[in-house]
């Protein structure tokens, strides 16, 4: 029974959903539909003001936490709120996602076997190892730059924030970088392309990456990187199991192949857009360190990931049942005006910045030094390389599904056109085509 209704982009009732039950705030929305895509952030804004933890009927059904402190205590509880059921939402009228024991790890293991998977990664990707890996990066951002500052025109999605953290990814990985876009193209059709689509790009991806996995496990002598890492992994004591390693190969492609592009994508939207920012940015390159921990919060690529409450509880004065799925929306939370003032204007000074873009606690990513980095190169190298740039289209193109990942998929631009400065300065790469499906 209805009690109450609001009005606004996302109308929130308050029912009772079964006899006996006590009533819930209730929305309608689903999170992988062309409105949410559209209007993402004004929803999050009537949500945070009217309903920060509210049950939505679409999607199988759950709750979604807009709150920044709700968001943040149910990401650090991973005792009540479990990840090794899934953490994607099955889309409305189609089978769930992906397969059973196919998703990315250690992102879906629970404690206390969570941190043995992430430690033998943990320091090939530490503020050191990745301090190292800078000049590389700049080296190929300054090389996928080269193939196009010429011509005064470019993608810079589709040439450069795409290609630079596949590249790294790959790099990382210790596998044929020459592949990356066979692998993007791979990695975006599991997140957003439809069920069948999707299910054949797993089944290539995961072979391909088998066949690594096997190779790299023959070595007598083998190097020191992420991959090797993944398969002398050891939990409890053994070596994992050979499809957690791909699994596990597929969460540091994931990071690498859709979310670090869609931060800088919706970055450099933000930039385009507003010049005393852009101004801001060139002339005092000293502020980017800060700048970067703003357009995390403001640009934050993956919206939310879900949650399976282990047991009955009253959460934030909700009663919620064993079994129900939470959808944790971090992108929603870093717009919490209770943690953030004036939280829809960009401030590259903000500090502190408590925001939650790569998540909290124990599933914190473990590539967020990496993918600062990357984000960090390709922004000093636009501003420095092609400063003056601008967009050609007046709507960005974006992927429909934000619930997954909230990104462009082109960024087309023209600009003041420069020389090369790669060390060769003849043909450019091989391997870097224009557009990335």
């Amino acid at each position: 029974m209805t009690t109450s209704e609001t009005a606004g982009p996302c109308p929130v009732s308050t029912r009772s959903l079964e006899d006996g039950a006590a009533p819930r705030p209730v929305i309608d929305l689903d999170v992988h539909g062309e409105r949410f895509s559209a209007q993402n952030y004004d929803i999050y804004r009537e949500l945070l003001q009217t309903a920060p933890v509210a049950w939505d009927r679409r999607n199988g059904g759950f709750w979604m936490l807009t709150g920044y402190q709700p968001v943040f205590e149910a990401t650090k509880d991973d005792d009540l709120f479990l990840s090794s059921p899934g953490t994607g939402l099955p889309r409305d009228g189609a089978e769930g996602g992906m397969p059973e024991g196919t998703g990315p790890i250690p992102i879906e293991i629970d404690p206390p076997q969570t941190q043995q998977y992430r430690k033998p990664v943990l320091g090939l990707l530490s503020p050191k190892s990745v301090s190292a890996m800078e000049p590389g990066i700049r080296a190929a951002a300054d090389e996928l730059i080269d193939a196009f500052v010429e011509s005064g025109e470019g993608d810079l999605v589709q040439q450069l924030s795409t290609p630079l953290p596949a590249l790294m990814a790959l790099r990382i990985l210790g596998m044929d970088e020459s592949r990356w876009p066979q692998f993007v193209h791979w990695i975006h059709t599991i997140i957003h392309g439809d069920r069948a689509e999707a299910g054949e790009a797993q089944i290539a991806l995961f072979g391909e990456v088998s066949r690594a996995l096997e190779e790299r496990a023959a070595l007598a002598d083998k190097p020191d990187d992420v991959l090797t890492a993944i398969v002398t992994c050891q939990v409890d004591g053994q070596t994992i199991g050979f499809m957690e390693q791909v699994r596990y190969v597929f969460l540091v492609m994931l990071g690498g192949m859709d979310t670090t592009s869609g931060l800088t994508g919706n970055s450099l939207e933000r930039i385009a857009r507003d010049p005393a920012l852009r101004q801001r940015l060139i002339e005092r390159r000293d502020l980017l360190d800060r700048a970067t921990e703003e357009f995390l919060r403001v640009g934050t690529p993956t919206q939310g990931l879900a949650r399976t409450l282990s047991r009955d509880a009253e959460f934030h004065g909700q009663q919620m049942k064993a079994g129900e799925r939470v959808m944790l929306m971090w992108a929603a939370a870093n717009y919490d005006p209770a943690e953030f003032d004036d939280p829809h204007t960009v401030d590259v000074e903000r500090w502190p910045n408590r925001h939650m873009a790569f998540g909290v606690g124990i599933h914190r990513c473990l590539g967020s030094n990496l993918a600062r980095t990357m984000f960090q190169v390709m922004i000093d190298r636009v501003l420095d390389r092609l400063p003056d740039f601008e967009l050609t289209v007046d709507e960005v193109p974006r992927f429909e599904d934000a619930g997954n990942v909230y990104a462009p998929t082109s960024f087309p631009v023209r600009f003041t056109p420069g020389p090369r400065v790669g060390p060769s300065a003849g043909p450019a790469a091989p391997g870097v085509p224009s557009t990335v499906e």
